[in-house]
């Protein structure tokens, strides 16, 4: 068993969860891009 750090899902594999995590780092990146798009927009 296999528990995801971000929302704490449970999974079978390593495979599974990695392939989960990626759904989260991608999000974070996202929202750091977006982040910093505001942060340059105020300025």
């Amino acid at each position: 068993m296999h528990q995801c750090y971000y929302c704490e899902q449970i999974f079978e594999s390593k495979e599974k969860l990695y392939e989960h995590v990626e759904v989260h780092s991608d999000i974070e990146r996202n929202k750091e891009i977006m982040d910093r798009k505001k942060q340059t927009e105020e300025k």
